[in-house]
């Protein structure tokens, strides 16, 4: 009969729960701008639309007509469906819940391997901090929570093909990143201490049958070799900063790979002494899995959060034999009191309101917010040559109306060529405003200030078969001389345009008038960030660095962010 635990080791143990919830939830408002959300919600949206999920290419002029390998529908569905019915700011929540219950689930499969809610707890910390930088609000989240499921369903266990089955089948048409399970899978179920031809025949016909499930997909086969190909083939998409080495500069920078890097090469060889020493077996299936995600994420940044998983596995058997020595075991409740207490730092100045965090996260101020409200405004249309990160955006606000030539969704859609002759523009490489006017773009749409904006729009207005239609906020929108146009531009009442307003005083100098329409944006929407820093450009202008200060910290206060100066 089991003897119940004390209530001092219940209160630990909800303790460590609590702690775990909360700090999981402060890793999870990474800022980044995550282009890639616009295109999943209006993916969403045109497949309910259209009532199939074999959608041609909708979006662009360059693939139009198309068929587009959406290896992720289910997910946009997901997508469009929450935010038509919560709100597209309410996106972070669904972030937020995903992640959370993604590590809490971890640490549940770690506390199931040591047997200490403390270990677990805190080595699934060190698997969120590691994945941090690429929490995004992006379907691959569900490649990690399917990780942690398939942990576990088959991780020192006897595998049930029903559930891994059906893990699959959902798995696939969620993300790609189920080709990395069914890697995972293997090493998981293979019988590491007994490899009999009975054990590998019955674990080989569990695979096969995963496999095999995952081909019930829009696309079938397909799903597996466009990963394959991405992830193996010298393709030009692979020089996204997303798919760079952690070793290479640009990109999202993971600060604490090289670091893990050691604590994984510690923690194997502390795992070989206890294994000398008699004291425990070598966990196989956690160092297979630790070797493959290490060299998937030496090749690729975007496989760090993978790493971090397995290299949870090791850390927390270690943890809990560490936590099981008398002083530690004695400390456990004030170890889970500080975590709390760290957990509750770390979430002090960050918002749990949507619209703010929402903000911030998906870097919505980078996004041409205001020309889009003219461009729509104006029921303008056509085929654009735009920024690559707007691609989506345009998708999202203008539901096709402007096609565009490349976007987020690489070689899910385009071809080398296609992503190579867009390189050549942005890089203003020779001949490269033949290479829009080649491509039938009736539009060129750009950043204003950045991406090379200044050189290229001149240039292009320099031809004289180019004239400029609108310069926002953030971008400016030309079109080719003879396309259809209104008479006169509207333009759309709102915060958006006293931004743009402000911004266009600032180029002038004109400190007062840009002062007045930055505090008017502010007033709209009191966490924007273009509105923060403008109001704090003109206040600068006029020698008040005192009252800019004044505006940076105010703004600050809804959302502690390190791009606002």
């Amino acid at each position: 009969m089991t003897e119940p635990r004390s209530s001092p080791a219940v209160v630990t143990r909800a303790l460590w729960l609590v702690a775990g919830v909360l700090l999981y939830l402060s890793f999870g408002y990474t800022e980044m701008m995550g282009s890639d959300l616009w295109w999943h919600l209006a993916a969403g949206r045109e497949m309910l639309a259209q009532g199939t999920v074999w959608l041609d290419d909708p979006f662009s002029y360059s693939a139009a007509g198309e068929p587009w390998r959406n290896h992720e529908w289910l997910a946009d569905l997901i997508f469009y469906g929450w935010a038509n019915v919560f709100g597209v700011p309410a996106l972070v929540y669904w972030k937020w819940l995903v992640v959370v219950a993604t590590y809490l689930g971890l640490a549940l499969v770690l506390e199931r391997m040591g047997g200490d809610r403390g270990a677990a707890v805190l080595a699934a910390a060190v698997a969120l901090a590691l994945a941090a930088p690429f929490i995004d609000v992006r379907p691959h989240l569900y490649t990690l929570a399917g990780v942690v499921l398939l942990l576990h369903l088959a991780l020192e266990r006897p595998p049930r093909r029903l559930p891994l089955c059906l893990l699959f089948l959902l798995w696939a048409n969620l993300h790609g990143g189920f080709v990395f399970g069914l890697m995972a899978l293997a090493l998981l179920v293979f019988p590491w201490r007994s490899p009999s031809p009975g054990a590998l025949r019955a674990r080989g016909v569990t695979i096969l049958a995963c496999a095999l499930t995952s081909l019930l997909n829009p696309d079938g086969i397909v799903v597996f070799v466009q990963p394959i190909e991405y992830a193996f083939t010298d393709s030009p998409y692979r020089s996204l900063g997303e798919w760079l080495s952690p070793f290479l500069p640009g990109g999202i920078r993971a600060p604490l790979f090289v670091p893990a890097l050691g604590v994984a090469a510690a923690a194997i060889v502390a795992h070989g002494v206890v294994a000398c020493l008699g004291r425990g077996r070598l966990p196989w299936s956690a160092l297979a899995l630790c070797a493959l995600t290490v060299a998937m994420a030496v090749t690729s940044r975007r496989f760090i959060p993978l790493f971090g998983l397995s290299l949870a596995l090791l850390l927390a058997p270690l943890l809990a034999a560490l936590f099981r020595v008398a002083p530690l075991r004695r400390l456990s409740p004030f170890l889970a009191g500080a975590t709390l207490v760290l957990a509750l730092l770390r979430l002090a100045p960050l918002p749990l309101a949507a619209g703010p965090a929402y903000h911030y996260l998906t870097a919505e101020y980078a996004y041409p917010e205001h020309l889009v409200d003219v461009i729509t405004g104006n029921h303008l249309a056509g085929d654009t040559f735009a920024y690559y990160n707007w691609g989506g955006y345009l998708h999202w606000r203008t539901g096709g109306a402007l096609r565009v030539f490349i976007d987020g969704r690489a070689n899910t859609v385009y071809d080398d060529d296609t992503y190579l002759a867009y390189l050549r523009v942005a890089r203003a490489r020779p001949g490269w405003i033949s290479v829009v006017e080649d491509s039938g773009a009736d539009f060129f749409l750009w950043p204003l200030e950045s991406a090379g904006g200044p050189r290229l729009l001149a240039e292009l207005a320099a031809t004289g078969r180019w004239q400029l239609v609108y310069a926002g906020f953030r971008g400016a929108l030309m079109a080719r001389r003879g396309a259809a146009l209104p008479e006169a531009i509207t333009l759309t009442q709102g915060y958006p345009l006293e931004l743009s307003r402000a911004r266009e005083a600032l180029r002038r100098g004109a400190w007062d008038t840009a002062e007045g329409a930055a505090r008017r944006a502010l007033d709209a929407v009191p966490w924007h960030q273009g509105a923060c820093s403008t109001l704090a450009s003109a206040l600068r202008g006029q020698d008040r660095a005192a009252d800019a200060a004044l505006v940076i910290a105010g703004c600050r206060r809804y959302f502690p962010t390190r791009y606002l100066r």
